[in-house]
């Protein structure tokens, strides 16, 4: 078991992709010639977080790297069976229970299956408030997932994924629109 958990803490670490393009750079695409206003939300892989997220596409000249939702973006480039502490930060061991003491102090065991990993509370807790967004007026915009609702949420505020007439706001590692 503990072979499993270590291999598995390996290939989170070397970026297992599934897709080359995955780990190629955001572009944002290109405006299209004769006033064509194309743009439209497209999805990438951002390899720093290991995610998945929205962003403006421009309308013409796609890069490898985009997709036309999230879905299809994470079953192209994440590994199903692929998790990471917040913030894609480093482990500092594994675990097999939330309820594990194995974890140095400072550190708690997050899930992913069957084995965990010991993350840095402080980062985790910070990691978990972020992607659980709130406004200090208005709501947080939200996008229909197969599961429900979910808040939307983007890597950077540049990245013009948010509705008409919301406004982005920037966090440490993401960035979610309010409404």
């Amino acid at each position: 078991m503990f072979i499993l958990a270590v291999l598995i803490q390996i290939l989170v670490a070397i970026g297992v992709n599934c897709q080359p393009g995955c780990n190629s750079e955001l572009f944002l695409g290109n405006s299209c010639s004769h006033g064509q206003n194309k743009t439209t939300i497209m999805w990438y892989f951002d390899s720093t977080l290991s995610f998945c997220y929205p962003y403006q596409f421009l309308g013409c000249d796609e890069g490898p790297n985009s997709f036309k939702s999230q879905d299809q973006c994470l079953e192209s480039c994440k590994p199903a069976d692929q998790f990471s502490c917040g913030g894609n930060t480093d482990a500092d061991g594994v675990c097999f229970s939330p309820l594990d003491q194995s974890c140095k102090k400072g550190a708690t065991c997050v899930m992913g299956g069957t084995v965990g990993f010991c993350c840095d509370k402080i980062i985790q807790d910070q990691w978990n408030e972020e992607h659980s967004p709130k406004c200090q007026s208005g709501s947080v915009a939200q996008i229909e997932q197969w599961f429900g609702k979910t808040p939307l949420i983007g890597r950077n505020c540049s990245h013009n994924f948010c509705p008409t007439g919301s406004r982005c706001i920037q966090q440490k590692w993401t960035a979610h629109c309010c409404v």
